[in-house]
């Protein structure tokens, strides 16, 4: 079987310096261990991340020019293009990535509970033999859709599909006794895994009615994303985006993995973050995010980060 090569040495030393389509990064040893690489035909190269480290992993990086599909099957992470929003995955969602220079930004994972992930990279020429392209022309078709627009670059999160996520398990699953066979499994579901992204959010993806829906949720979000401080209600949110309350709310949880209140929430408690390392008062960031009481807004951040508000501006700012 092809059970692939190591991502870091043995001392989590940075490897694949000048890997065509890997950044070269420094990782903790537990999460080394927890990670392999296959090098496919056609510029595909696929990682696996499958175990339990201790450690937190935090890497900031400069990755090559790629496009890359990665499925979250279990744990949490973060991810962000420097300069660009912080986008927040949860077991059960997937990233789109492209971009035709190079560009840097930051990755991390909680450790101390299971983490199971799957990264699939095309080079740009591998994806254009096999039918494929760069697919910045997606901006804006996702739920969490984080691309820097000025650079061309695109990151965006979505809840991914049944059958992406049956793909991603058949990878982490796989065991062949011929590293031929096995080589050849994996490149079809990178092949696979590439159809099904492009069938959900691709310029094939479904219109009419379902299309409509989708915008009008996305539309929600991003009211939300940009408006935080307003008073919003289910109702009121319904009203704005011409949806009818219950598929709002039953749209917006599948489609983001959360309801409606929990995404506002977090919109919130993260500007709000940012606001008192800026170095304003709890009182009028409390009052900017929304929050009309200010012991609850103390509550739900310590809740979130840990710490009260007071004490994340004095040691942030």
């Amino acid at each position: 079987m092809d059970k692939g090569q190591p991502y870091a040495t043995a001392d989590a030393v940075a490897a694949y310096s000048g890997h065509p389509l890997l950044p070269a990064v420094s990782l903790p040893l537990d999460w080394a261990q927890a990670s392999r690489v296959h090098d496919l035909a056609d510029g595909i190269t696929l990682t696996c991340w499958s175990g339990q480290p201790a450690s937190d992993l935090q890497v900031s990086a400069k990755g090559p020019p790629m496009f890359c599909i990665a499925v979250l099957l279990e744990g949490s992470a973060s991810m962000a293009l420097d300069g660009g929003p912080m986008l927040e995955l949860r077991s059960g969602m997937a990233v789109v990535q492209t971009a035709a220079r190079p560009v840097s930004g930051c990755f991390a994972m909680r450790g101390g509970q299971p983490s199971r992930l799957v990264d699939i990279r095309f080079s740009l020429e591998g994806l254009q033999r096999v039918g494929g392209k760069p697919l910045v022309a997606l901006q804006g078709r996702f739920l969490q859709d984080c691309s820097l627009v000025q650079s061309q670059t695109l990151l965006g999160g979505f809840p991914a599909p049944a059958e992406l996520l049956r793909v991603a398990t058949d990878i982490l699953t796989s065991d062949f006794g011929d590293e031929t066979v096995c080589r050849l499994y994996l490149q079809a579901k990178a092949l696979e895994a590439l159809a099904i992204v492009l069938q959900t959010v691709g310029p094939s993806a479904p219109t009419g009615r379902m299309a409509r829906e989708r915008t009008r949720l996305l539309q929600a979000r991003r009211l939300m994303d940009e408006r935080y401080g307003e008073d919003w209600t289910i109702a009121k949110l319904a009203r704005a985006v011409g949806l009818g309350e219950k598929k709002l709310q039953a749209g917006f949880r599948e489609m983001a993995g959360r309801s409606v209140h929990e995404h506002l929430r977090e919109v919130r408690l993260a500007a709000a973050a940012a606001l008192l390392a800026d170095g304003v008062s709890v009182t009028d960031t409390a009052l900017t995010t929304g929050f009309t009481s200010l012991s609850h807004f103390s509550k739900a951040f310590r809740a979130a980060r840990g710490v009260l508000p007071s004490h994340w501006r004095q040691v942030r700012h």
